[in-house]
């Protein structure tokens, strides 16, 4: 991991030590924080800042309350654990087609973007998703219906399964 990480990986080192588990790979990493797999076959994810942790376990713990583990054919990965000190949360590692990555939603409330900015935004995310745009419009209304607004839509984000016909 690399050094911007070093904080994160102590968190994720001392959550793995709290728990007795063990930290098998990074799976990925960028301004949020990291995520790294384990050996209880989940994923443990170090959030950079409270704001995005705090919003990320909220927007899981409704998920996890509504019992909302699936979102048409998208998987959402389930929440195992979280530790408000160290601003982690453990969940299941899920396969594709998923919707994962909460720390960017608004949580009963839609983003207030403007109507120029919507605009530019819904452009660049029917350009990325191409013929998956429309399945990607539904995911989204469909977690609306929980409170749950998604603004950091992205390949990676919303992935799609091998057999989807327009997978990008």
């Amino acid at each position: 991991m690399s050094n911007w990480n070093e904080n994160l990986t102590d968190r994720l080192v001392e959550y793995a030590e709290r728990h007795n588990i063990q930290l098998v790979d990074e799976l990925g990493y960028g301004y949020d924080g990291t995520v790294v797999s384990t050996t209880r076959q989940t994923a443990l994810k170090a959030l950079r800042y409270l704001g995005l942790y705090q919003n990320e376990r909220n927007v899981y713990l409704r998920l996890r309350d509504l019992e909302v583990f699936q979102v048409r054919r998208f998987n959402i990965p389930k929440l195992r654990g979280y530790d408000d000190n160290l601003w982690i949360l453990e969940m299941d590692i899920v396969s594709p087609p998923f919707v994962l990555d909460f720390a960017g939603a608004y949580l009963d409330h839609q983003p207030d973007y403007g109507e120029e900015v919507y605009r530019e935004w819904v452009e660049e995310k029917r350009e990325q998703f191409g013929e998956n745009w429309p399945e990607v419009r539904k995911v989204m209304r469909e977690l609306a219906g929980h409170g749950i607004y998604l603004a950091d839509v992205k390949p990676g984000n919303i992935e799609f399964g091998r057999d989807d016909i327009a997978a990008p």
